[in-house]
């Protein structure tokens, strides 16, 4: 949630996307509700602009409706998703699993419940990988993952369609082991030439590393990432 949210200033819009009431939520809550399940404990960890904490208090209506989540503060816009996530490494544990998610979407997917679930059944030394969920596009404005015939994850790019599978802004990882380990190779890698640093190309190297990432199927997902999508639902 640390974006400018720039689009939105340009139309005229104040307050904070991750803060803008869709049917009386905000659209961080209606994020969140995403990846919600009964049974599996969950911890939150915010990464927002501290301008917003200063004008908005954003910490404060976050703490609202999760009042042990962490919250983390930037004072100006990050060189892309990885290293905004990056801010919470002091409160990830190695044997968490991790999901990433933007703060501008919602999606109902059961399939990929049932495969955290699975996943998180497991000892942690037992897993690998990550899984990750999908609907079908064909606009080069997403990121895309290409599937083999068993839903596995081949590769995946950022802004080039490779495939129909568009990826729906929710990144689960099977271990924050292997989250942190590709999150710094991405930001080190001397070869990277993309304009910002995409959370979506972190499966890149865990696929080189032989683990397994898998594809869960969606049944409904919504996207408030620009003014004119939001207004589809205002």
């Amino acid at each position: 949630m640390a974006g400018e949210g720039s689009r939105f200033l340009k139309e005229g819009w104040i307050i904070p996307k991750p803060l803008i009431d869709l049917n009386g939520v905000p659209l961080f809550k209606h994020a969140i509700s995403s990846v919600a399940a009964e049974g599996i404990s969950m911890k939150y960890s915010f990464i927002v602009r501290q301008e917003h904490i200063d004008k908005y208090a954003i910490d404060k209506q976050i703490k609202e409706v999760l009042s042990d989540a962490n919250i983390f503060s930037v004072l100006k816009t990050t060189r892309g998703a990885v290293e905004t996530c990056l801010m919470a490494e002091s409160v990830i544990c190695s044997d968490d699993s991790i999901i990433v998610m933007d703060c501008d979407l919602e999606f109902r997917s059961k399939e990929f419940t049932k495969q955290v679930r699975e996943i998180l059944s497991k000892p942690v030394e037992q897993v690998n990988g990550g899984l990750l969920v999908s609907f079908t596009s064909n606009l080069p404005k997403y990121s895309y993952a290409e599937v083999d015939d068993n839903n596995v994850v081949i590769r995946t790019a950022e802004k080039e369609v490779i495939s129909n599978h568009a990826l729906c802004g929710a990144y689960f990882f099977s271990t924050a082991k292997g989250f942190l380990k590709a999150a710094h190779r991405l930001l080190n890698d001397p070869a990277f030439t993309k304009p910002e640093f995409y959370v979506s190309l972190l499966y890149n190297y865990l696929l080189e590393n032989h683990e397994t990432v898998r594809m869960a199927q969606i049944e409904e997902y919504y996207s408030y990432g620009t003014p004119e999508e939001l207004k589809i639902y205002l």
